[in-house]
């Protein structure tokens, strides 16, 4: 009989891969080059960004022209897939269950906007993927909370180097926290990480 966790041969079943990108100001440029070196790897990608509350945002449509993979819209509760990007949508923060992507509203009385941190948070405890978390372009510290509780529960850490980004606070507080594993400009970061996710179990 076939045990949980294995294939009918008997090998275990590798562990599925999921890479959340989190940007703010100037990361929208870091994504395009990102996605402009990405290929089709069985993977996903989901990106968390500080958008405007109440403008309808146009990022998927823009990754989109970049990507060699499907982008869509997170919608209340959407199903992972590989060879995937998911992106967050405006007014909203997200967390992660099993496999599934959680959207609620974003408390418009809170104004400093820790939609990254808040992702990453739930992603550390998640069970159901290899992790790796990609700091880019962004201002203030969003993402440095997050980023210390996914590298504590065995994540990998790949964060913009700070000649190339726009706006350096946000790689800035990671580099500093002592947790970023890789440093890299992003048009270097994709090959990098197909290098991480052979080495996964």
């Amino acid at each position: 009989m076939e045990k949980p966790g294995q294939k009918a041969l008997g090998k275990p079943v590798k562990k599925k891969t999921l890479i959340a990108l989190g940007a703010s100001a100037g990361g929208t440029p870091a994504l395009y080059d990102f996605f402009d070196h990405t290929l089709p790897d069985a993977v996903t990608y989901v990106i968390t960004t500080h958008l405007y509350a109440h403008q309808k945002s146009v990022l998927t449509s823009m990754i989109q022209k970049h990507a060699a993979i499907e982008v869509c819209e997170v919608e209340e509760e959407t199903e992972i897939q590989p060879d995937k990007v998911y992106v967050m949508p405006e007014n909203k923060v997200m967390t992660i269950r099993d496999e599934k992507l959680i959207l609620k509203p974003r408390d418009l009385d809170i104004k400093v906007n820790r939609a990254i941190d808040i992702f990453f948070a739930s992603l550390a405890d998640n069970r159901s993927f290899n992790i790796i978390a990609v700091i880019l372009s962004g201002l203030g510290k969003d993402g440095t909370k997050g980023i210390k509780a996914i590298s504590e529960n065995g994540g990998v850490i790949v964060v913009q180097d700070l000649s190339s980004a726009k706006e350096d606070s946000m790689p800035e507080g990671v580099i500093d926290s002592g947790y970023a594993d890789f440093i890299l400009n992003p048009k270097k970061m994709p090959r990098e990480i197909i290098r991480i996710v052979k080495k996964f179990k």
